[in-house]
């Protein structure tokens, strides 16, 4: 009944009239260089006015709006902005040159409709970042991702260590990650966010809760999806980074485009750390077995890390046939020591892990494919990992790096496995545009993963009678979407989504819970999913949406076969399911050449069945997954920034947010203690603040800027809090440090970071201590032409 309610809200919403406009007009055009190359993604908006658009892949633009007076106004990062009155009657062409120039730094940057921008402004609950302003920074994408409001990033460690990404109360495996559209859950895991740099990053997108058929996924609590630099210009960008615990980073972006529209790109990155910073632990006594009541500092011994990666792109773009044709293929590989278990006291001296991985893939684009307006897009990639799992020795270590012998092998669990994990995805999308005002779309998301055993000779002595079973997880996602824009001020999109899955793997059957019988069974699962998003104009600056969507996130690999290592896999796990609402009122004003403010509040309401709960196993330290029956969310989150010209800007964020067990009775009937607590181990309340101040008095050509950024996390329960939880993960609040001085417009930059400036100790998960103080100077070359 609800979710009824609601369905009629939103109906209303849509079908809200709309006052009279003045009459419509229209001007088409193409925006080239001076040397008559096309410039792409340039921003072409009337002046004081919400309305705008972006060039294409070939300079071209169609931009519509009442008849009238305006001032035409054309942006593009290493042009001069472009300014010409005109008076917009009926249908009108306009073609201009841009020529090379710095950018004007005296006034507020009015972009209009940037990428980032027209991402925001969907009837989707979205915020796009614009990447490049942190490409001068150390960042990994997780910690470019750290800084949106909803989003909470809970590291185990220092450089390289495993991610969890908390969106709105749902983390891990609930959000979708997709880099330019394909879903990375199969790209291993030396090619992922935690040791992804920012600038391979030109923005990205983080849709919180409904998701546009677009991407194709099954997430059930939101996606991000990493959008890569899309430039045709010759550029190089390299940069190297040194810092505390011996960390050192480098980054090598190079790109060029013929003048008959072949496309080079290369893209190369390392990190490498010791992670040798200080921890304050138990120390287990190797005579007694036992440990300290007290906790001590120690620095970590076996946390060596590095990884690196080759992207290569080759193809051709602005021909009769492809708008864009891209072939790459993406080399990566990393080393990890692992120091310790999911409990930090629990300490290794041996263990580590090691991936390599190939992803060749193909991107092919194409506007007014058969008709005018009707676009179609394909990304399709194949993904093989290779892993090593080694866990040999028969020791027991302690912080001290003490060890005392076993008589069983292995320091947690004896393993030396091998085994490869091989992905395939595609999707498909198909757009048409009827009208000014329809607009429709048909998606769809095949994905066929499988894992197996690939060293029998490795795996004997660890091997059981499910090592060699068959693990497989085939799914494909359909999605069909309809959109209504009948003027600037508001639209709406209707969608529905089909799941198909067929999951194949070792099950449990055994009835007796002190042994395991595994037989390999396959379960398929299918469903039908749907949802409505809409906009509205309340004022020029101000914007209210509103979105319901019924949505179903299929479990993924981890999850379903675990990691071969500290995690344990179950092939029997349901899809959740979850009924989604989310409500947005913004308001974006430029107050004059000198003032901008930004504001932002939302609502989020998320109701979920078979809620797929991660646990801590205490023994050994391993994690382990379940379904857990109902867990109801509804959460708060805003933002505020304020702009000075182009000098300086401040803001923050905080999220609050409530998520509660709502299964009243356990399999027995019984009533459950914990009914209607807090889901244990999920901050609840978080936030950050940052400022940014630029000087330019260093000459026309030249900047130093300074930047502040705050993070905060309440404290809360490890465990049901009901059951008499007590043990807290301590409220977190920590500062950072940068100074960026650019010289020449950009082309030599240097960089100075500190991070957790007063030295806190730092956790994002119980017992598992972040690195403390750290220092980090960055030099960067820069290169656009």
């Amino acid at each position: 009944m609800k979710v009824l309610k609601w369905s009629v809200f939103f109906f209303v919403l849509c079908i809200t009239p709309v006052f009279a406009q003045k009459s419509g007009a229209r001007l088409s055009g193409r925006i080239v260089s001076s040397e008559g190359e096309p410039v792409e993604y340039a921003s072409v908006f009337f002046k004081d006015t919400r309305y705008g658009v972006l060039t294409d892949a070939n300079g071209k633009f169609r931009l519509a709006a009442p008849a009238g007076e305006y001032v035409l106004t054309v942006r593009a990062m290493g042009y001069a902005t472009v300014e010409q009155p005109l008076s917009l009657r009926g249908e009108q062409t306009l073609d201009l040159v841009m020529k090379t120039d710095a950018m004007e730094l005296d006034e507020v940057m009015v972009v209009g409709k940037s990428a980032a921008r027209q991402v925001n402004e969907t009837a989707f609950n979205v915020v796009a970042i614009d990447a490049k302003p942190l490409h001068n920074t150390s960042m990994s994408l997780t910690h470019a991702l750290d800084r949106v409001s909803g989003v909470k990033i809970r590291e185990t460690g220092g450089v390289g260590s495993r991610t969890q990404i908390s969106l709105n109360g749902f983390s891990g495996r609930h959000i979708k990650i997709f880099m330019d559209g394909m879903p990375m859950e199969g790209f291993g895991a030396s090619f992922q966010l935690n040791n992804i740099p920012v600038h391979l990053a030109e923005r990205i997108e983080v849709y919180k809760g409904v998701v546009p058929i677009e991407l194709g996924a099954d997430a059930l609590g939101g996606a991000i999806n990493i959008v890569t630099r899309q430039t045709r210009n010759t550029y190089i960008d390299a940069s190297y980074s040194y810092g505390s615990f011996n960390t050192h980073k480098s980054n090598l972006n190079a790109g060029h485009t013929t003048k008959n529209g072949f496309l080079f790109q290369l893209t190369a990155y390392q990190n490498y750390s010791d992670n040798s910073y200080k921890v304050k632990s138990q120390l287990l006594d190797l005579s007694t077995n036992g440990y300290s009541s007290e906790e001590y500092w120690f620095r970590r011994f076996h946390d060596n890390y590095h990884n690196e990666a080759l992207i290569f792109r080759t193809g051709v773009v602005r021909k009769s046939w492809a708008d864009r044709l891209l072939l790459s293929v993406t080399l990566s590989q990393e080393k990890a020591d692992i120091q310790h278990a999911n409990l930090m006291k629990i300490v290794y001296g041996g263990r580590e892990r090691n991936s390599e991985n190939i992803i060749p893939s193909l991107n092919y684009e194409k506007r007014n494919l058969i008709a005018p307006n009707l676009n179609f897009s394909l990304t399709a990639n194949y993904s093989r990992s290779h892993n090593n799992n080694m866990d040999t020795l028969a020791r027991q270590y302690n912080w001290k790096g003490e060890y005392r012998q076993k008589r069983t092998k292995g320091e947690g669990q004896y393993s030396m496995s091998e085994y490869d994990n091989q992905n395939f995805h595609a999707t498909a999308n198909l757009s048409y545009r009827i009208t000014d005002k329809h607009y429709f779309a048909l998606n769809n998301l095949f994905s066929d993963y499988s894992r197996k055993a690939t060293d029998a000779a490795a795996n004997s002595e660890t091997s059981t009678a499910a090592t060699f079973m068959r693990r497989t997880n085939v799914k494909n996602v359909a999605g069909l979407s309809y959109k209504f824009k009948p003027s600037e001020k508001w639209n709406a999109s209707v969608f529905a989504k089909r799941y198909d899955v067929k999951v194949r793997g070792p099950i449990n059957v055994s009835t007796v819970s002190s042994s395991t019988v595994y037989e390999e069974q396959e379960r398929p699962f299918s469903t039908s999913g749907y949802g409505i998003a809409a906009t509205y104009y309340l004022l020029s600056s101000i914007q209210m949406k509103a979105s319901f969507e019924k949505s179903y996130r299929l479990p993924s690999e981890n999850e379903l076969f675990g990691d071969e290592s500290l995690e344990t896999g179950h092939a029997g796990l349901k899809p959740e399911n979850s009924d989604n609402l989310n409500f947005n009122l913004s308001y974006d004003k430029t107050l004059n050449k000198l003032h901008a403010v930004y504001l932002d509040f939302g609502l989020i309401y998320r109701n979920t069945k078979d809620y797929i709960r991660r646990q801590i196993e205490q023994r050994y330290g391993g994690a382990f997954y379940t379904n857990h029956g109902r867990v109801r969310n509804f959460g708060i989150d805003g933002e505020a920034r304020y702009f000075y010209k182009n000098t300086f800007s401040a803001g923050g964020n905080m999220t609050l947010q409530n998520i509660r067990n709502m299964e009243q009775y356990d399999s027995y009937g019984r009533e459950l203690i914990y009914y209607k607590d807090r889901m244990p181990n999920v901050p609840y309340l978080f936030g950050n603040i940052d400022a940014n101040y630029n000087l330019h008095k260093l000459g026309k050509k030249n900047l130093l800027s300074f930047g502040y950024n705050m993070r905060y996390v309440h404290s809360f329960f490890r465990d049901w809090e009901s059951e008499g939880g007590d043990i807290i993960i301590p409220g977190q609040l920590s500062h950072d440090l940068n100074l960026t001085c650019t010289l020449n417009n950009g082309q030599y930059n240097i960089s100075f970071e500190v991070r957790n400036l007063a030295d806190k100790i730092l956790y994002d998960n119980y017992s598992l201590q972040k690195p403390g103080r750290s220092f980090l100077i960055k030099i960067r070359y820069f290169f656009f032409k």
